[in-house]
């Protein structure tokens, strides 16, 4: 990898709930020089009698932070070292929650167990992806004393090379917390999420890919995690044991060169790549049909006619990403097929079953019209969003009416930041909002826990992970689309930019290439055109 790692101590800003003997409580969020010494006069004291109930503090440290936790301690009244509990959580209700229960989970990263604590200890604990940290003193007729508990955050050192900026507030924090998110999942690969699904899902990685690129440029996370999927996946296997997350490969490895233009790395895919294209191409039949073994859009869809509608879409879109590669390899004969299985597959009836991110891969993959698809998808708002597909789903509804998808988009994304969000989530319904309290607050009776209380298929309740890099696709639509960058050439040294800021007044940013960042503002007169701005590096042609 081409990054360092940039290591941070974060403490405590708030003292969200405590049980028990509890005293000096408000000495956690005090910086402190993290050095344990013999004569410590700062310290909070967590004690225990004989009680059922254990005395415990619950602390908010602010933000989604990908690391562990580190407490020093000074002494204690215990023969032996008491026990603690120490249990991470994304929101409050998962800190205060046992295992099992609303589904929490030690799955992929421990965050919840049992530890000792001796005296004059300094111990960094287990990893995971957390906000808030309860600490539950277990041992009885106990005390200790306790001088600092701080998050020890671990991301990539790189600079933040993209940026958005607009006359709404809305938008610029929903770029900012999307870029923050797929950060924290840039880790050894792209993960898929930091508490759960710590691991290189392929389909996932293509919004990752596109924030990448347009926050942090060409970084070699995207090609190592591209190759390790090759290396881990010998044909005929499907990648992540999906059909359509091989399908995912191809489209990755065509946008990520179209971006960079390293022939040395797409050179290196040559051979992997035109076996699996080829292997595609005879999923079609020829009346339209398909031999896909297996269908996944996404998890909403998942298991229904609309999966299998999307899953052919996303087909479709493959093969002309695929005879782009074949046509770059000069294997013309197989880019042929490839556009005229496209074609085979097309010609069949194209129904959505009322799933909006369907509609977008019809739009993408050219089976249904731009502006009638975005108007199926604006319909209700963002009512029918997933995380997953909002890149394609903005995409696709800009094409009707650029006002209404960032109205969406606001609605949408901004729901999840009122309810707390620092990251952005495994996936959400924007009814899941109605009378629910926020991950940053106590459980309310009469109220949904918009954690807990939802969510399905592998992300049911505490289980659902509020920090997925695949929910990164604002960034790039808001780049693309809003700010108008679009790259016309390989190397991106032919770019157009062709804003449509919608109800905006003004939008300006950054966008990195790699030749060097492209700077872009634009301001919408009265009349309702656009004065454009812009610096670029000598290599790269402009298009206006």
């Amino acid at each position: 990898m081409n990054d360092s790692w940039k290591f941070e101590n974060i403490f405590p800003v708030s003292v969200v709930s405590k049980y028990g003997k509890i005293e000096n409580e408000e000495s956690l969020l005090n910086k402190k020089i993290l050095q344990i010494t013999t004569n410590e006069t700062d310290f909070v004291t967590i004690t225990n009698n004989n009680s059922r109930r254990n005395s415990y503090i619950l602390l908010d440290f602010g933000r989604e932070i990908h690391g562990r936790v580190r407490i020093l301690t000074c002494t204690g009244n215990a023969a032996c070292p008491p026990e603690m509990r120490i249990t991470y959580g994304e929101s409050v209700s998962e800190a205060l929650s046992n295992i099992g229960h609303q589904g929490a989970t030690n799955d992929h990263s421990v965050r919840d167990t049992i530890f000792r604590f001796p005296d004059f200890s300094d111990m960094s604990l287990n990893e995971s992806g957390f906000r808030f940290v309860k600490l539950e003193l277990l041992s009885k007729n106990t005390s200790i004393n306790i001088k600092a508990i701080i998050a020890e955050s671990k991301m990539r050192d790189i600079e933040y090379l993209g940026s958005f900026e607009s006359s709404s507030e809305e938008l610029n924090r929903i770029y900012n917390t999307a870029a923050y998110t797929c950060h924290m999942c840039m880790q050894q690969f792209i993960w898929d999420g930091i508490k759960r699904d710590r691991l290189v899902w392929v389909g996932d990685m293509h919004p990752e890919m596109l924030a990448v690129k347009t926050v942090f440029g060409n970084n070699k996370i995207i090609d190592e995690s591209l190759n390790f999927m090759r290396e881990t996946t010998p044909l005929p296997n499907w990648m992540n044991g999906m059909p359509t997350y091989s399908l995912w490969w191809l489209i990755i490895l065509w946008d990520w060169y179209f971006y960079t233009g390293n022939e040395n790395f797409i050179n290196e895919n040559k051979d992997y790549a035109l076996k699996l294209i080829k292997t595609v191409t005879e999923l079609i039949n020829d009346d339209g049909s398909d031999n896909l073994p297996s269908y996944f859009l996404d998890w909403p869809c998942n298991g229904k006619k609309a999966g299998i509608s999307g899953s052919r879409a996303l087909l479709a879109w493959c093969l002309e990403k695929s005879a782009e590669l074949c046509n770059y390899f000069n294997d013309t004969q197989l880019s042929e097929i490839c556009m005229s299985k496209k074609k085979i597959l097309i010609s069949t009836p194209a129904k959505n079953y009322g799933a909006k991110q369907v509609e977008a891969f019809f739009s993408i993959s050219g089976w249904k019209n731009e502006k009638e698809a975005g108007e199926f998808i604006l319909n209700n708002g963002s009512k029918g969003f997933s995380t997953f597909m909002s890149y394609y789903l903005l995409k696709s509804a800009s094409k009707y009416d650029m006002s209404k998808t960032l109205e969406a988009l606001e609605e949408y994304y901004g729901t999840m930041l009122k309810m707390g969000a620092t990251s952005f989530w495994e996936d959400f319904d924007i009814e899941w909002a109605e009378n629910a309290f926020g991950i940053d607050k106590l459980p309310v009776d009469g109220k949904k826990d918009i954690h807990g209380d939802f969510g399905a298929f592998c992300y049911k309740g505490l289980r659902h992970s509020l920090c997925h890099g695949w929910s990164s696709g604002p960034v790039a639509f808001l780049a693309e689309d809003v700010l108008g960058i679009k790259p016309m050439a390989a190397g991106c040294k032919k770019i157009r930019i062709s804003p449509d800021l919608g109800n905006l007044e003004f939008a300006k940013g950054t966008y990195p290439t790699p030749y060097g960042v492209i700077k872009v503002s634009v301001l919408k007169n009265n009349n309702g055109n656009f004065y454009i701005t812009y610096e670029a590096p000598k290599e790269i042609e402009i298009i206006l």
